[in-house]
């Protein structure tokens, strides 16, 4: 029975239809007037509309490879958004009877993908006790030399936790001793409250395939621009079977791309992002102090969302149900990661969109 992927449909249908979409978990989008100045988008405008790289246009491949230590183009390859790159990594690497690892909760949909290709699954989970961190030792007795795959997402989708250099590196030493890859979903990096950018996973393991894109740290969703990096056979590898699927992403959003990717715009971009989320966590913080006793929580320390625990006997869909039809607010249950009792808000919008959707939700809990 195919699987079906259901925080995104459930995101999908309902949060154009409510007046405050506290759901998402990137930052507020930035505008093509934020980003370029009149010379730019005159050119912009008489960009005529062909058919770009299929590897994606050099002049971004250059600018991407930077964040990258020791990368080179070659290493790289462009997505329409960071969904295809995950989607064409799972298609590559996982075949029907492949032991796959899965770090949860996570971003629901390698997961997913894993199902539906017929994996054979295996799954830790980050725990609470420990900051939404890894029990290293479970992991190293999880893995064994039939594992094909371990997937996590750092930092990580809900709880925005960030793995330290000696997780990753014992994470590394574990796949390494198998011969497994490592998946490492990195599309929050770059959005860290501490001021300390997480390093990428493709600097500790040779076997290591990073998915990121433009959607949540760097505020430009709608370009629809994501990437792979990984060693160049792999890459390779997956181009082949990306050849299948979009063939290439739009050579204006790749324009765009360019300047976001650029050093000294991509500084100023996640700036914009990390100083938005600091002053709406203390807000969301605030909020939760006003309900004592009825929230749990592990500040993130990245992204734009919050993982909350909450005391009430209501199922987490039905609470996001409630608040929706009632409140017109919605928030993602942690059903949708197979957690309930659990809600994910996102933190990322404008201060005050944020404030009121928060108000809604307190008028929700307390009828």
């Amino acid at each position: 029975m195919f699987t079906r992927f259901e925080m995104e449909r459930f995101q999908s249908i309902y949060e154009n239809e409510v007046d405050f979409n506290l759901s998402d978990s990137g930052n507020h989008p930035m505008s093509i007037n934020d980003l370029l100045d009149k010379d730019e988008i005159e050119k912009f405008l008489s960009m005529e509309i062909y058919y770009g790289y299929t590897q994606g246009d050099p002049r971004l491949l250059e600018v991407i490879k930077d964040w990258y230590p020791n990368t080179n183009e070659s290493n790289i390859l462009l997505t329409n958004g960071s969904a295809e790159a995950n989607f064409i990594m799972a298609w590559t690497l996982i075949k029907p009877g492949d032991e796959v690892v899965l770090v949860l909760p996570n971003y629901m949909q390698v997961p997913g993908l894993a199902k539906n290709f017929g994996a054979e699954i295996k799954t830790i989970n980050l725990k609470e006790e420990l900051d939404w961190h890894l029990d290293l030792n479970e992991l190293e007795e999880l893995v064994t030399p039939n594992t094909k795959l371990i997937s996590i997402c750092n930092p990580n989708n809900p709880t925005g936790a960030v793995m330290t250099d000696e997780e990753m590196t014992a994470i590394a030493s574990i796949a390494r001793t198998n011969d497994a890859y490592v998946h490492s979903d990195e599309v929050y990096r770059g959005s860290e409250l501490g001021g300390k950018e997480t390093r990428s996973f493709v600097e500790f393991y040779e076997k290591a395939i990073v998915c990121c894109g433009l959607s949540k740290s760097f505020a430009h969703p709608g370009l629809r621009i994501g990437w792979l990096v990984a060693n160049e056979k792999l890459i390779e590898e997956i181009w082949a079977h990306k050849d299948y699927t979009s063939l290439c992403a739009s050579v204006l959003s790749q324009e765009i791309a360019i300047k976001v990717m650029t050093k000294k715009t991509r500084g100023l971009v996640l700036s914009r992002s990390s100083e938005m989320l600091n002053n709406n966590l203390n807000l969301f913080q605030s909020w939760l102090d006003s309900h004592d006793g009825l929230f749990t929580f592990v500040p993130p320390q990245a992204g734009g969302m919050a993982f909350v625990g909450y005391k009430m006997s209501i199922n987490s869909m039905e609470l996001a149900h409630k608040l929706r039809t009632e409140q017109s607010v919605l928030i993602v249950p942690g059903d949708c990661y197979g957690m309930d009792g659990y809600l994910r808000f996102g933190i990322g919008s404008h201060s005050d969109y944020l404030s009121q959707g928060l108000e809604l939700v307190s008028n929700g809990i307390k009828s």
